[in-house]
């Protein structure tokens, strides 16, 4: 998923040897909602002087280093690279490694798409150490990421722990006349989800799990010492036509107050969950798991160790910069600070203010992006450049709104899409 804002063009690159005492790297599919926490995050300036480079898909307007240095004047240095356009890669994650073994920095933040991938992981944090800079993972462990990914071993522990969640299998079509869906083992943003073909085996690198119906929601949560606080739970937009989304395909998300979305129930539920699944896999940092509420009870269908595409709107409402508590979550770790300096679970799902909205506007014919100035008049995030083009359902930009309900954001998204879409120039 990429995420859209900006008018300025990317920054030089900065020299391959230059600043990587204290660098911080930000590495993923889409880092601009990342990147945003991160450069206002006073515990990140704070702990790399050298300066922040981020390398993801896109490079979008948003991520430009002169508009990121504007919001923040404070930081020594910032780089955006886009594995496309800057190194003419393609967009997969094996192209984000290729690139982030090139440059030079002392630490990395992942989001999405990574946490499919920890051996690659593994790899970046040795390389940097070899090279003679110590290579840190400012998240969960490969060790980590490769067992709570794996839903052979995911499920196993929610069936042990008796958490309610979609049921999966893996030994081939299913006989209890229930519908199923297929899913990839390294899923991302919904893509890739298909209905079984009756009578044939399921393909190697998938697994069914049983479809549920009812809203599809997530939560995000902080992991410090065997602990887990929730922050706050979101809805999920999957394949929403009116964004251009098809099948399961994430579409965006609305925040708001949790008893808009759970019973106090369910939410505890949900609490139980994120607790037990940072118990047995060890989670640290920023953690995300979704979930279909069904019959008023939260079903686990996923959990995703990383920075979540709902956790901006989070932060907004909250008020609370996540990367800092997440920096903060990880070095509580090695003091044994426990959780005295996280906000407690009663405040952190509170939070304040109306519903917000996000909603990725997905291509629906051939076109090319106008001046991303209309784009931000729009309020537009992950805003792409002038004449980029997109193929029917690549992700063109990120919309958001507020509004006074889940209604009314989705009635003021569907303003927005049309609005940004009249924008759109033909291919």
């Amino acid at each position: 998923m990429r995420d859209p804002q900006g008018h300025l063009p990317t920054a030089p690159r900065a020299p391959s040897g230059s600043g990587a005492a204290g660098r911080l790297l930000l590495l993923g599919a889409s880092a601009r909602a990342l990147a945003a926490s991160a450069v206002l995050s006073v515990e990140a300036r704070r702990r790399f002087p050298g300066g922040l480079l981020v390398i993801d898909y896109f490079g979008d307007t948003d991520l430009a280093a002169d508009r990121v240095r504007s919001r923040q004047p404070s930081w020594p240095d910032v780089s955006v690279l886009s594995v496309s356009r800057d190194l003419g890669l393609p967009r997969t994650t094996s192209s984000l490694g290729r690139a982030a073994l090139k440059e030079r920095w002392s630490a990395l933040a992942y989001t999405g798409g990574l946490e499919n991938r920890p051996g690659l992981l593994r790899l970046l944090a040795r390389r940097r150490a070899a090279g003679g800079v110590i290579g840190s993972l400012l998240g969960n462990e490969p060790q980590a990421l490769r067992s709570v990914r794996d839903p052979h071993r995911l499920f196993a522990v929610l069936v042990a722990q008796g958490i309610p969640h979609a049921a999966v299998r893996f030994d081939g079509p299913p006989r209890d006349g229930a519908e199923y869906l297929v899913k990839k083992v390294r899923s991302a943003g919904g893509s890739g989800i298909q209905t079984p073909v009756p009578g044939e085996p399921v393909p190697p690198g998938r697994f069914l799990q049983k479809r549920l119906r009812g809203p599809i929601g997530s939560a995000a949560f902080l992991a410090c010492n065997g602990r887990a606080v929730l922050l706050g739970v979101t809805e999920q937009l999957a394949g929403w036509e009116a964004l251009g989304a098809s099948g399961f395909r994430y579409a965006g998300s609305i925040a708001g107050p949790a008893g808009a979305f759970l019973s106090d129930e369910a939410l505890g539920q949900v609490g139980l969950a994120a607790q037990r699944i940072t118990e047995r896999f060890g989670l640290r940092g920023l953690n995300g798991l979704d979930y279909v509420v069904q019959d008023g009870v939260p079903h686990l269908i996923e959990v995703n160790p990383r920075w979540t595409a709902s956790m901006e709107l989070i932060e907004e409402r909250l008020g609370r910069n996540l990367f800092d508590l997440h920096l903060r979550s990880l070095q509580d770790e090695g003091e044994g600070l426990g959780l005295r300096s996280l906000p407690r679970e009663t405040d952190a799902v509170a939070g304040t203010g109306r519903f917000l909205a996000k909603g990725i506007l997905y291509a629906t014919r051939p076109c090319t992006a106008p001046d991303p100035a209309a784009l931000e008049a729009l309020g537009a995030r992950d805003r792409p450049r002038a004449g980029e083009s997109f193929t029917p359902g690549q992700p063109v930009c990120t919309l958001i709104v507020r509004g006074d309900g889940t209604d009314d954001c989705r009635a003021r998204l569907r303003e927005s899409a049309a609005a940004a879409r009249a924008l759109l120039r033909p291919a």
